[in-house]
């Protein structure tokens, strides 16, 4: 791995395969390395606050419900209600509501990107957070389908409409819960550390649920499909829907206590992600335990979502390159797996330029998926069959950390996804040609060419 650690303005940076231009905007290890162990405090005094509340009131239901039951009646309390409904000045609902456009517009390349670089990349090699997530039993094979469905769900949700976004609306509570969720995992940590400090080395890791892993959650999801994802597959987004989608995250960064003012332009916040890339990813044996995990289970699906090791392992590589894959311990792929993996490429960027000509076509594509793909993942009985309040479901326990772990498989199911892949690519190798015999007949006639 290449990684040059010069922190000098104009300076060529690589790490993996991406190479960018150190500028006065990029934050080196002095700034990053602190927010390790900074966190939001209001968050685990409100959490204190609440589990009191439940146990001295044997109040049940979730934490969110509590919290707005007894919200007036606490100091804490109603200095982090009013935080999380309290609207930034910046706050713009239009540019938010187009924001959440740019989501479906390219939603088959998002998910696919969330899939292969955000989380193969992006989480295995944060070693703050990939060390949580292990000790929470999340990544075991056993629930990791559940749990990535159960992010999906929180990004549905917050992409779905502005009024769900909006103080009150179900995105907005669902990204509060989420808010008492990572400080009640911390909570949790902490207190078991306490009791055998060997369990989790505050000190090497940083505070559980950090600043900093919060700023890095909020770049992955704002910043990589715009830079790391979509144009890896050929879509160079436009600098509009940039700043939507970005002004969309700053806003849930601010509800979720994430500092915002590393979001405020989209040239300060690249620096950003650029600077995490570089300083804040390392892979570790904790990484490719992760990644086994996540391959095994997508390569278990039930039909007709059926995907080989192969397409995984190839789309992994396309996205993130070969040397950062290699360290994860990914498969080399045959040729095929790659010929689907471009076919994937060849399908989403035509979807990208007809709803880019065609603005009829990109309404209803946004709103056809908007519905679909908000019922197949939470409403759905082979998704989440109603969808989750983001409760502590995976509580970290003593001699509890997730290893390589096996995946139930079907005995059945062909690979219609990947056979429809590669013919994407096979049709536009045929068109290719046929275009390319008429434009030399063409010529060949016009010049009188033998």
């Amino acid at each position: 791995m290449k990684s040059d650690k010069k922190s000098e303005i104009g300076y060529k940076q690589q790490k993996w395969s991406y190479r960018f231009i150190w500028t006065d905007k990029h934050l080196g290890p002095d700034v990053l390395k602190p927010l390790r162990h900074d966190y939001d405090e209001l968050g685990a005094l409100t959490v204190e606050r609440l589990l009191t509340i439940k146990d001295q009131e044997g109040e049940k239901g979730d934490l969110y419900k509590i919290l707005e039951k007894h919200h007036s009646e606490d100091a804490v309390l109603t200095k982090f209600w009013n935080q999380v409904h309290h609207v930034p000045k910046w706050v713009d609902w239009e540019q938010i509501a187009r924001g959440q456009q740019v989501f479906y517009r390219y939603a088959l390349a998002n998910i696919i990107g969330f899939a292969l670089q955000g989380f193969i990349c992006e989480n295995s090699a944060s070693t703050g957070v990939v060390e949580v997530l292990v000790r929470t039993g999340g990544f075991s094979t056993r629930v990791l389908l559940g749990r990535l469905l159960e992010t999906f769900q929180w990004l549905l949700e917050v992409t779905r409409s502005q009024e769900e976004v909006k103080p009150g609306g179900r995105g907005f509570k669902s990204t509060v819960r989420v808010r008492l969720l990572h400080s009640s995992v911390r909570r949790r940590i902490l207190h078991l550390a306490i009791r055998r400090p060997e369990y989790y080395d505050v000190a090497e890791f940083g505070v559980p649920a950090n600043t900093m892993d919060s700023i890095h959650s909020i770049t992955t999801f704002s910043l990589n499909p715009m830079f790391l994802q979509l144009p890896q597959m050929g879509i160079t987004p436009r600098p509009q829907e940039i700043e939507d989608y970005l002004a969309l995250f700053r806003y849930l960064a601010h509800i979720v206590g994430t500092p915002t003012e590393y979001f405020s332009t989209v040239e300060e916040a690249k620096a950003l992600m650029e600077s995490c890339y570089l300083h804040e990813l390392n892979m570790t044996e904790t990484s490719k335990t992760v990644a086994y995990n996540f391959v095994r289970v997508v390569e278990s699906l039930p039909p007709p979502l059926v995907t080989s090791r192969g397409f995984i392992e190839a789309g992994s590589r396309w996205l993130n390159g070969h040397e950062l894959c290699d360290e994860l311990g990914l498969g080399r792929p045959g040729f095929l797996s790659y010929v689907a993996f471009a076919g994937l490429c060849v399908l989403v960027n035509s979807l990208a330029w007809t709803q880019r000509l065609i603005p009829a076509f990109d309404k209803f594509m946004i709103e056809f998926l908007r519905s679909k793909l908000y019922w197949a993942v939470v409403e759905n009985e082979g998704g989440l069959n109603g969808g989750t309040n983001f409760e502590m479901k995976y509580k970290p326990r003593l001699n509890s950390i997730t290893g390589r772990e096996e995946a139930t498989t079907f005995k059945s199911g062909h690979l219609i996804i990947e056979s429809f892949f590669l013919l994407c690519t096979i049709m536009t190798m045929v068109i290719i040609m046929v275009l390319g015999y008429a434009v030399w007949d063409l010529m060949r006639k016009e010049f009188k060419v033998i």
